[in-house]
């Protein structure tokens, strides 16, 4: 297999979370099957082959750069990744924080020396894929009605502008997609507040009429606008297989400061309008509540539990807090109880280990949390 010289110093994507890529080979471990079943559309059409960038920061091009989903899918870069992985090198891959490194010994990793790497060019034709990801993942429209001080530090509007006729040509590559799917796949929409993006209201309007039995959809959302856009949700519901509200509060008082812009009273309601919607629709969307751990509403999780418990929902996760740049890292540290370090993460322990949380069914943690 021929190989193509990289001079690590130069490359502009070798560090990602103080994670010095090119810098593991693994021994007898499984293959991470991500960059063959996922796909993530960023901004200006920016995609990546795995569940989150931040794992794999390495793009494979823009959507908007090939006419053929396939070009991309199948471009020099993503048959670089696949052909590292097939090697067993991970060359790409970000093993502090991905779920895959996390289950491996780290006895099993290799280090490489930080000098000139060389990386594998001849593709095997198993670095290749001939269909559509299981997972697709649309984070390319930001636009929101909240300023959430662990997301954002302004409002975001993608609905006018630049930003806007960039999100048109996205939305026809990826009605393209839409209109090829002929397996099981699942859509995943983030980005922002997702049912107020004019992007993404039209590609759901395009999923409804096309009534492709394979497609399915994971929406989260802040739960400020269902009852607003109740033609739209009833319409959308028999393709959402998830929906996903942020709650991030268990009180008015710590939802003003987690959500900024929301408003409490409207949150319980359209939880509680959206459950019986899907009720009276008769269809399989399971409801889910997320909560994200952190300073400011640790101690509400009981609260919080037992409030989404009486509206009725099927799943209420608690979730680990990430750093989007909004804070320093001094500040995400003091902020990030879930954090072992962290000088409150015992007190935070002894409230999750309650019962009621850590042995309801309904509960969903990630378990990051190693001392349970």
């Amino acid at each position: 297999m021929t190989e193509r010289v990289i001079h690590i110093v130069d490359y502009h994507q070798r560090k990602n979370n103080n994670q010095v890529l090119f810098d593991k080979q693994l021994e007898d471990t499984a293959t991470c099957q991500q960059p063959w079943n996922n796909l993530i559309i960023n901004q200006q059409g920016v995609s990546y082959i795995c569940m989150s960038p931040a794992w794999l920061p390495k793009s494979i091009g823009s959507v908007l750069d090939y006419d053929n989903i396939f070009d991309l899918l199948n471009s020099y870069e993503a048959q670089s990744i696949r052909t590292e992985i097939l090697n067993n090198r991970y060359s790409y891959c970000n093993s502090n924080i991905c779920n895959f490194f996390a289950k491996i010994d780290r006895s099993k990793f290799n280090s490489v020396p930080d000098t000139d790497f060389k990386l594998l060019s001849d593709f095997p034709e198993a670095a290749k894929v001939k269909f559509l990801p299981r997972e697709i993942v649309l984070d390319f429209d930001y636009t929101c009605n909240f300023v959430c001080p662990s997301c954002r530090t302004e409002l975001i509007n993608y609905n006018k502008g630049a930003e806007a006729a960039v999100n048109d040509q996205i939305v026809e590559r990826v009605k393209n997609i839409i209109d090829n799917v002929t397996q099981p796949t699942v859509f995943r929409w983030a980005g922002g507040e997702p049912f107020i993006s004019r992007a993404y209201n039209k590609l759901w309007q395009h999923i409804i009429d096309v009534k492709n039995p394979f497609i399915q959809n994971v929406v989260q959302t802040n739960g400020s606008y269902l009852k607003k856009k109740a033609d739209l949700v009833r319409e959308f519901l028999p393709y959402i297989s998830k929906l996903v509200i942020s709650f991030d509060a268990g009180s008015a008082e710590t939802y003003s400061k987690t959500r900024v812009n929301g408003n409490w009273e409207t949150l319980l309601d359209n939880a509680r309008w959206i459950k019986n919607a899907i009720a009276e629709t008769g269809t399989n969307t399971e409801l889910i509540s997320s909560y994200v751990v952190q300073l400011a509403n640790y101690r509400e999780i009981p609260e919080y539990v037992k409030i989404c418990k009486d509206i009725g929902f099927d799943v209420i996760r608690l979730d680990k807090m990430w750093s989007w740049g909004t804070w320093s890292d001094e500040e995400f540290a003091q902020l990030n109880v879930s954090d072992s370090k962290h000088p409150n993460y015992e007190e935070f322990l002894d409230i999750i280990r309650t019962p009621d949380i850590l042995q309801d069914s309904q509960i969903r943690k990630w378990y990051w949390i190693n001392d349970l």
